[in-house]
């Protein structure tokens, strides 16, 4: 998902925008407020790129003006919400036994970002949308979690090391694929990887409702996942919807006390630019109601970064602390060979090639380049 900042926009995505935020807020959305500027399809796939279909089909259909829509475009939206109300009964019920098999184990793991919300803050699991289940587990328990998934049935089908998270797939009956999203570090960027330890989190962590065994980040961890992730790719729109719709959930779920606990561990983590950027994005989308003294909070100048604390948000930083954390000699080796040796196929399709006899030539590149790259302060 590339990064489309606002002024960018053009004037039916622009227009579209301000469309789907007035109908999110529960105002008077009649179609004719867009008519004759957007095509149907033009809104149909902005609305997918924002995420908010399946939430904008339960908020829109018992209105009067609903009826008024496009044909089309109801359609897509109640299909939207059909295919996600499905995928959520299967996902349900694979995540209920991934994560008892782990407690079996002995394996602690938390419910992060939108699988967790969707459980807790929306009116039900499937009208927020979302593609995967993330959970965050322990550095030292990759191998007993590796295990676990692959003795359940699923396929690992992304490095387990390189991206500090690893994707695990289990082919589906008729919704698609069951996909799980295991990270080791809370975010990959080096920025946020290291700003919400495991077992920061999990002290602070707080019961799924109706999923045994399963806990999740507290609302002002959440919140601060929610700020950081916005910014952690730079790939990502910043203002996708149903990441401003979490930020103004999780804000009404906390009332002031809370959220001024949220925005002094903002301040102590120095990511209080971060958060102030999503809750204004979420007053100017939503209207959330942000407590001043929580601004003020927040507002507070970051100081001046030494040069140690680039050094540790930087990826040869970050690069350092996972080898020295990394369980054992086995998995840094994994590591260092998914960094720099990765299989034939994949190198061979990075960079275009077909015939097996650039493979020497690609790994020189690639053993350069990535020693470049992780070497280099970003």
């Amino acid at each position: 998902m590339e990064h489309e900042p606002e002024g960018l926009l053009n004037a039916a995505a622009a227009t579209i925008d301000r469309f789907l935020c007035q109908a999110l807020r529960g105002e008077p959305a009649p179609w004719s407020a867009l008519e004759p500027l957007v095509p149907d399809a033009e809104f149909v796939e902005r609305s997918r790129h924002h995420g908010v279909q399946a939430l904008l089909f339960c908020l829109m259909k018992s209105r009067p003006e609903w009826h008024d829509w496009p044909v089309v475009v109801r359609g897509a939206l109640e299909q939207s919400h059909k295919a996600l109300v499905a995928q959520d009964l299967m996902r349900q019920h694979y995540l209920a036994t991934l994560v008892g098999a782990l407690a079996d184990r002995g394996v602690r793991c938390l419910l992060t970002k939108g699988e967790a919300l969707a459980r807790t803050l929306y009116a039900t699991p499937g009208t927020r949308s979302r593609s995967d289940s993330d959970l965050f587990i322990p550095v030292a328990a990759i191998e007993d979690v590796r295990r676990s998934v692959v003795g359940l049935g699923y396929r690992i089908v992304s490095p387990v090391y390189k991206s500090r998270q690893f994707t695990v797939m289990r082919p589906g009956s008729t919704s698609g694929d069951v996909r799980f999203d295991i990270h080791w570090r809370i975010l990959n960027a080096p920025r946020y990887a290291r700003v919400l330890s495991f077992e920061e989190a999990h002290g602070r962590s707080a019961v799924v409702p109706g999923l045994q065994n399963a806990r999740m980040l507290c609302h002002q961890d959440a919140l601060l996942l929610a700020c950081m992730h916005r910014f952690g790719n730079a790939r990502h729109d910043r203002n996708r919807l149903i990441w401003i719709c979490d930020v103004d959930a999780l804000v009404g779920a906390m009332g002031e006390r809370g959220l001024l606990q949220f925005a002094s561990i903002a301040v102590e983590k120095e990511v209080q630019v971060e958060c102030l950027d999503g809750l204004r994005r979420a007053e100017q989308c939503f209207g959330t109601v942000v407590p001043e003294s929580v601004k003020a909070r927040l507002e507070s100048p970051r100081p001046p970064a030494s040069w140690a604390r680039k050094l540790a948000r930087s990826q040869p930083g970050l690069l350092i602390a996972d080898w020295c954390e990394l369980p054992g000699a086995a998995a840094r080796s994994r590591l260092a060979k998914e960094l720099f040796f990765p299989s034939a196929r994949t190198l061979l399709a990075r960079y275009g090639k077909y015939n097996r006899l650039w493979l020497p030539v690609l790994y020189v590149r690639r053993l350069l380049g990535g020693l470049f790259g992780r070497v280099t302060p970003r």
